[in-house]
């Protein structure tokens, strides 16, 4: 009798244990909030891929967008890369080039046009104001098209 009170006290300390959190590696949500400083994606799932498009739909195609190759870029050969085209500093020949910022650091910050340097500079509200010579300012619209294209996420598409 004495061993089957063992065998069952055995089982029951089993069983408690096995309920306790002692460094199983599944974590659940907890009140909404994702485990191991992971992020919801904008489907809601934790750690997830899904991201929102320029127009805001959740796992868009971004086909909507501005195009940096076909719109941006020939804004920034036709008008800027006269200057910064490869002399230092900001160079304007290229996303990657772009993206990596000059002398100032970056100059686009995605998805806030207004306080990228370049939406500054193009606007006149960071002197000196560019593009530095007889074509400032540069007309609205296509300085609105480079806006529009950072606040869409300033993708290389």
């Amino acid at each position: 009798m004495r061993l089957f009170k063992l065998f069952l006290f055995g089982i029951f300390l089993a069983a408690f244990w096995s309920c306790g959190d002692l460094g199983d590696p599944y974590v659940e949500e907890v009140e909404g909030e994702c485990p191991d400083g992971q992020v919801k994606d904008c489907t809601g799932v934790c750690g997830g891929l899904a991201v929102e498009d320029c127009t805001g739909e959740c796992g868009g195609t971004n086909q909507d967008c501005l195009s940096y190759s076909t719109q941006i870029q020939p804004i920034f050969s036709a008008n800027c890369t006269g200057c910064h085209g490869g002399l230092g500093g900001l160079v304007l020949t290229s996303y990657t080039n772009l993206m990596a910022g000059g002398n100032s650091g970056a100059v686009v910050l995605p998805n806030n046009g207004s306080g990228s340097l370049i939406i500054q500079k193009l606007r006149g509200e960071d002197i000196p104001a560019m593009p530095y010579n007889d074509s400032y300012p540069l007309e609205s619209s296509l300085i609105d098209s480079v806006e529009t294209w950072i606040n869409e996420g300033a993708q290389n598409n």
